[in-house]
């Protein structure tokens, strides 16, 4: 059956549609509203924007870096610890006492030398915090440990600890760590620091001292085996470490002391 209605003097009878597509038709404009076919098409979800990575500025020289994810350098070749490491003459230029007397380590303290190698670092933490204090000379490279060991015979405050590369697994609650030619090695940074923040005593340090290309020293820097001075600071700082002391005595090094932030 068809209608017709009226639509003016001026128009004529219209015929229109058959009364089930017109039912069909008002339906549709009921559910959608309205809205266009175009519009019914699922809009993207609006992204949850991302924290934005720490940064550091260094107001002296104006470089600068943000804690984005790099790629660790290669561990060093044990092999080699003989004639670089264990060189005598590294103490010209490594200056370990002066490096120690700069961390103002206490008699009874707690140190952690984290990467100790071949225990280059360890006579003279050892003396630092004395008989009642203790050395954790924490190492992941199996190569390392029959000189660790010798070193711990020898020096009865130093204990060996066979960490891994996301924890160091230490024994004590530390008052300071110390990371010396180490830090450009360590896998996933930032998650490492906050680790080390577990193992922190309250009013704990951490000292950082690597090779930075850009300082142009004696020796120069280990192709390699080198970082920015910028990048560490900056990553430290998304680990929640603030920087309180920079010390300029290593000419192809940086020497950077943090101390924890409490949350």
């Amino acid at each position: 059956m068809r209608i017709e209605t009226i639509l003016g003097a001026q128009s004529g009878a219209v015929k229109q549609k058959p009364v089930w597509q017109g039912i069909i038709i008002g339906l549709f404009w009921l559910i959608t509203g309205g809205c266009r076919p175009q519009q019914l098409q699922q809009q993207p979800k609006p992204q949850a924007s991302r924290p934005k990575p720490a940064h550091y500025r260094d107001a002296r020289t104006g470089r600068e870096a943000y804690a984005v994810p790099r790629t660790a350098s290669p561990l060093f070749n044990p092999q080699l610890a003989p004639k670089l490491l264990d060189d005598p003459k590294r103490d010209t230029w490594q200056k370990p006492e002066q490096i120690v007397r700069a961390l103002r380590l206490q008699q009874g303290d707690v140190v952690a030398d984290i990467g100790a190698g071949s225990g280059y670092l360890l006579p003279h933490l050892s003396r630092a915090v004395g008989p009642q204090g203790l050395v954790l000379a924490e190492e992941i490279q199996p190569e390392y440990f029959p000189a660790l060991h010798r070193h711990a015979k020898r020096l009865k405050n130093v204990r060996v600890i066979r960490g891994t590369t996301h924890d160091p697994k230490l024994i004590k609650k530390v008052n300071c760590f110390v990371l010396l030619t180490t830090y450009h090695e360590v896998e996933n940074p930032v998650a490492f620091l906050k680790t080390l923040k577990r193992y922190a005593k309250s009013g704990a340090h951490l000292a950082i001292i690597d090779f930075d290309a850009s300082r142009k020293g004696t020796p120069t820097a280990p192709q390699g085996h080198e970082i920015a001075d910028v990048v560490v600071i900056a990553e430290a700082k998304a680990a929640g470490w603030r920087l309180v002391k920079q010390h300029q005595f290593l000419s192809s090094q940086f020497f950077l002391v943090f101390e924890s932030i409490v949350n």
